[in-house]
């Protein structure tokens, strides 16, 4: 069994420093691991405005914040530099075939879980997923707001999975 913890990119600031949320993931990862130190580690981000503005992807800093934690950097499979969690999903499709994982962690802050599930569910319909969701300490008003923003975006992922499952039909039929 070939398994692995996804563990999901979020903000970090000019300087590369992880947000609360990016800590929290990271620290979530970390315990999953520490369960397992077989299994590898995948982390996805890369750039862009309303995240990372720095001279390396997003993945690189959470990397970087678990090999501090104690994982070996032999754990890592190659980082996924994406913008959004539909991309981190359909970017890490490629990393996770060519490792030939069974089975996988995914990690993410708790209010992005629901949507996180659906769309991995999606572009990986074969593989095992366990959820671990990393607890988000915010004032009520930021986390309102997270909470509206996830609603809003699980229409636009409803309409996604209709056009992936489209296009992965045509491609099927292309082969």
């Amino acid at each position: 069994m070939n398994s692995v913890i996804i563990v999901l990119g979020s903000p970090n600031d000019e300087q590369g420093n992880l947000s609360a949320l990016g800590i929290a993931r990271c620290e979530q990862a970390w315990q999953e691991y520490t369960k397992n130190p077989d299994t590898k580690v995948l982390c996805t981000g890369g750039f862009g405005a309303s995240f990372n503005v720095t001279n390396q992807p997003h993945s690189f800093y959470t990397r970087e914040y678990l090999i501090n934690k104690g994982v070996p950097k032999t754990q890592f499979l190659p980082l996924v530099l994406s913008r959004f969690t539909l991309e981190d999903a359909t970017l890490a499709k490629t990393v996770i075939e060519a490792a030939q994982i069974t089975d996988a962690v995914l990690v993410t802050s708790d209010f992005h879980m629901t949507r996180a599930k659906f769309i991995f569910s999606y572009v990986f319909p074969t593989i095992q997923f366990s959820y671990a969701p990393a607890l988000t300490i915010l004032a009520a008003d930021e986390l309102a707001a997270l909470h509206e923003h996830e609603n809003k975006a699980m229409l636009r992922e409803y309409k996604n999975k209709t056009l992936f499952l489209e296009a992965l039909a045509v491609s099927n039929t292309n082969k």
